[in-house]
């Protein structure tokens, strides 16, 4: 490692320690005492998780920095989950819309970052894949049954078993990626996710449902201002 890459490193955790320092001081507030916004500071700590991950590659591949996190794959992501992104059944879930597109376009953005978030943190990055992928195995418009349901949250309680006896039904799941589907939709479903795992593929859930709510609004609000153009 030269000089170069010794200050880069050293601004890289010096960085890292002031954003540590940030979201110590945020915990501290009162705001952040009630679960919900709780979840949201958890959420938002991990998308300032997977921008330091960008920054770090982005350095590594500029040769600022020497590598030390294992980095995702594109092509090992898909070899271990190609039985599933490309069977028949599985395929069904584009004929179904889910936040800003379809079930599929959702599952694979939640099961990558599940495999790489896990790969970095030397977690089951497979199981985290797998699971990822098919925690919304459910074919169905779920806006359509909530629109008949009194209390409209009978989805989100049940969809994680439909979407486990889908995927038990197609494929070989081991216990890791059974409680990672039925555990994805915690706090709401109250039983507690047994693996670290299925920690992580909940809250990747969650990030991904903020960036597909966010890049439709976006787009949307850039296609508006066009028809003035």
């Amino acid at each position: 490692m030269n000089q170069r890459q010794l200050r880069h490193l050293f601004y890289l955790i010096a960085g890292m320690f002031l954003l540590f320092l940030f979201t110590d001081f945020i915990s501290s507030l009162n705001v952040l005492y009630s679960d919900t916004t709780l979840l949201l500071g958890i959420t938002l700590s991990l998308l300032f998780f997977l921008l330091g991950m960008h920054i770090h590659f982005h350095m590594v591949r500029t040769g600022h920095i020497p590598q030390f996190i294992a980095r995702p794959a594109r092509t090992e992501f898909n070899s271990l989950v190609g039985e599933i992104l490309y069977n028949e059944e599985f395929v069904k879930l584009k004929d179904y819309n889910h936040h800003a597109s379809h079930i599929y376009d959702h599952v694979v953005r939640v099961a990558f970052l599940s495999y790489s978030v896990s790969k970095v943190l030397h977690f089951d990055y497979a199981a985290a894949a797998r699971g990822g992928l098919l925690h919304d195995f459910f074919l169905y418009d779920w806006r359509e049954k909530k629109a008949t349901d009194a209390k409209r949250s009978q989805h989100g309680r049940e969809h994680p078993y439909i979407a486990l006896e889908n995927a038990q039904r197609h494929f070989e799941i081991n216990d890791r990626e059974a409680d990672i589907i039925v555990k994805h939709m915690y706090p709401k479903t109250k039983a507690l996710p047994r693996y670290k795992e299925s920690f992580v593929v909940s809250l990747m859930d969650k990030v991904a449902a903020i960036i597909e709510y966010v890049c439709h609004h976006v787009c949307k609000d850039r296609l508006d201002s066009t028809k003035y153009c």
